[in-house]
């Protein structure tokens, strides 16, 4: 009780305010991250290496299309929806969710059919197994229905309306965890049995939590179902820019983030493959205590500076920072020493191996939880286009880098070419954001005057 009254004490109002909207969000991403953690280790261990290598391939492949072709309308509808909610105009702010959801929806049915032109043209480049061609289409449907998710989820963070959303993921993730025990304990090394159970709970995970937060949110958007989009007309090219932007740059970001594994794979094996991804999970399972964070500081930053409270904004980052430093620090000490002895106790000693990459993953993980609110700030400010360039340029030097350290040294290497990428672009956007903060207070002074 006395650490948490000097931690209370060490924050500012909106700080406070982020962790309470956080807290039943973390709540949630510590349940599923447990789960997902165990589902990792059943899958992996029923599966086997080379299986599991395979799958991983099969799931950064869809990931990485879809991203590409997913406009990530949540984002943009916080940040515009922030606007219309201080404005008191929600019949704006309808129009915008249909025009989210018609989108959304759109680009939906085109990843799946652009992943079954691809999946007949380069399937025996990185996969092995035969037959898993229905496979991948039919999970590329299934995880298709993120893209409504995000819209969905993006009106309940803007009301910061995090305990049903957080409550039905835990519902789902339970789900999804029997199937898969199921599936893998009674089906050990069958891929065929273990992806239908994954697609049944993806589709069944995206209808149900669709469904729920609507009905949830049916109060504060009741009365406007018939708002024209004509409302919205004069936003619409800004919108249309900002998501087209946002979009492009996750879409790198995943490149970033995922596509390391297609390149491994171009590179090295399916072996390698279930190597570096065993030891990318177990270490990045840290992020499950700034995830929520992550989920609810975007909508607070985009109110703090639609209200221009830039020096409390200031004043939340270094004081959560701070916070977290210390920690992360002893964390990762602590990690590093015991690698080998981690991996081999979860994961088993067949994959031992993956401890020196689980070293780097390990220096990024920690990093990006200290770091947590530097992307949502970035988005905050509306600095799309400069995020863009950011990711071109570590993505070349990314791409670079492998061709140099992934031969010689597999998977560690990859686990290498990934924290230098990430430091990378940590520091420069901590560049970019540092100036536009001093760019738009001095702007907002200038007004006053």
């Amino acid at each position: 009780m006395k650490i948490i009254e000097f931690i209370k004490k060490k924050l500012d109002p909106e700080s406070k305010k982020l962790f309470k909207n956080s807290s039943w969000v973390f709540f949630s991403n510590f349940f599923s991250t447990g789960l997902a953690f165990l589902r990792s280790i059943l899958i992996a261990r029923g599966l086997g290496v080379s299986i599991y290598g395979t799958y991983v391939v099969v799931v950064a492949f869809v990931g990485l299309v879809q991203e590409f072709l997913n406009l990530n309308i949540g984002t943009a509808l916080i940040r515009y929806g922030a606007v219309y909610h201080a404005e008191g105009r929600k019949d704006k702010l309808m129009a915008l969710v249909k025009v989210s959801l018609f989108f959304s929806f759109l680009m939906s049915l085109v990843s799946v059919l652009v992943i079954a032109v691809l999946s007949r043209i380069s399937y025996s480049t990185f996969i092995e197994e035969p037959g898993l061609e229905w496979f991948i289409i039919a999970y590329a449907a299934a995880a298709s229905v993120t893209y409504l998710n995000s819209v969905s989820r993006g009106l309940l963070r803007l009301y910061y309306k995090f305990r049903l959303s957080s409550i039905i993921q835990m519902i789902m993730d339970v789900i999804e965890t029997v199937a898969i025990a199921i599936a893998v304990l009674f089906y050990p090394r069958d891929l065929n049995i273990f992806f239908i159970a994954v697609i049944l709970t993806r589709f069944l995970n995206g209808f149900i939590c669709n469904a729920l937060s609507f009905w949830e949110l049916r109060r504060e958007l009741g009365g406007h179902h018939h708002s024209p989009v004509a409302l919205i007309k004069g936003d619409m090219k800004e919108f249309r820019n900002y998501v087209l932007g946002n979009s492009i740059g996750n879409s790198l970001k995943t490149l970033i983030s995922q596509g390391d594994i297609v390149l491994l794979r171009a590179l090295t094996s399916a072996e390698q493959v279930g190597l570096y991804n065993v030891a990318k999970k177990l270490a990045y399972a840290v992020l499950t205590l700034t995830d929520p964070l992550v989920q609810s500081v975007f909508p607070q930053f985009s109110r703090l500076l639609a209200e221009r409270k830039f020096h409390e904004t200031r004043k939340m980052i270094l004081r959560i920072s701070s916070l977290a430093l210390v920690p992360a620090i002893v964390f990762m000490v602590i990690s590093i020493s015991f690698s080998q002895t981690i991996i081999g106790l979860v994961y088993g000693t067949e994959y031992v191996a993956a401890s020196g990459a689980f070293c780097f993953f390990i220096v990024g993980a920690t990093t990006a939880s200290v770091t947590f609110w530097m992307l949502p700030l970035v988005l905050s400010l509306g600095l799309i286009r400069e995020r863009l360039k950011i990711y071109i340029v570590t993505i070349l030097a990314g791409i670079g880098l492998s061709i140099l350290l992934v031969p010689p040294l597999q998977s560690t290497g990859m686990s290498i070419v990934l924290l230098a990428i990430n430091l990378l672009n940590l520091a420069l956007f901590g560049y970019l954001v540092n100036r536009k903060m001093n760019e738009t207070i001095k702007l907002s002074e200038a007004e006053l005057k």
